[in-house]
Order: structure tokens, then sequence, then C-alpha cells
């Protein structure tokens, strides 16, 4: 991923705003809200139904408030910066241990086209796409995210580039 100034900017303006915040982390996890709440100047709300889910969405958001400077800050330019060098990309072929990459269909933040092409590069990669699932599948699936596959694991489809 890379961010220019302006979007790093709103990482600082996130430090200072609980809304603000609460916004942005909502479009990582846009299942967990109405789609009409998404809408540009609309304020998330969150559908019927998710119960600990939504206590959990609220309890990452309260604890954000305790993260340094050098996270909110170092974390874009740091990934920025591993963009622009392509380092890793560089590297993917000598990566030889197993990956399994799964990916949200509704991931607004990180390009499916990004990720076919990690998964070509690694020798022993699989790209998994989680139907109806966003950036954050810890909050939106946790069940699935902590590896209870089982049912949950129906009609994702695997994509090997």
């Amino acid at each position: 991923m890379a961010f220019n100034a302006e979007q790093i900017d709103l990482f600082r303006a996130m430090m200072a705003s609980r809304e603000l915040t609460r916004a942005v982390m909502a479009t990582a996890a846009s299942s967990l809200f109405l789609p009409d709440s998404m809408l540009p100047n609309g304020v998330p709300k969150f559908r019927d139904g998710l119960g600990a889910i939504q206590s959990l969405f609220e309890r990452i958001l309260d604890q954000t408030a305790g993260i340094s400077e050098g996270v909110w800050i170092g974390t874009p330019v740091n990934l920025t910066r591993e963009r622009e060098s392509r380092e890793l990309e560089r590297r993917m072929s000598e990566i030889r241990h197993s990956h399994l990459v799964v990916w949200g269909e509704r991931d607004g933040w990180i390009a499916l086209a990004d990720l076919q092409k990690m998964t070509a590069a690694m020798p022993d990669c699989r790209l998994a796409v989680v139907p109806g699932v966003g950036h954050s599948m810890n909050l939106e699936m946790p069940p699935l995210y902590a590896g209870y596959f089982g049912a949950c694991f129906s009609g994702i489809s695997e994509r090997n580039s």
C-alpha cells in the first residue's frame, strides 16, 4: 500500500477525532454497517444482529486512543516506503514456506490484483477470496479469521493467480 501526504494527514486527523477514526474504521469493516449509512457524509450505523461483534468493534475503537503517534503515522509512512522500494516484491520468489492469503471480496483497501501478483510470485502461496467480507476479517467474521473454517468455508473460492 502507498499513502500520499493527504492520506497521511487523515491519519493525523484520526488521532485527534474518535468520530473520524470510527468512520474510517467502518470502511475497513463495511459488512458490519448498513450500506446507506456508509455513503459520503453519512454516519456509519451497525446492522442488526451483530451482538458481540459490535462490542468488539467499539472496544478496538476505544483502544486506538492509546496508540502512539509512531504507530499512527509510522505505519502508512513505512508501508509507502516499502511499496516505493519494491524490496519485498523483488524477494517474494525467495519465500519458500507455505502461505494462505485470505482476502475479503469487499476489501476497499487492498487491491485484489496486488494479492494475485503476490500469490503468483511466491512459490507456495494460495489465495482464498471470502465473499461478503471487507478488509477487517477479524472483526467481520472472527470465527473464520481465528481458523474455525468448517461450515464458514463453503463458498470461498481459491485462486492461484
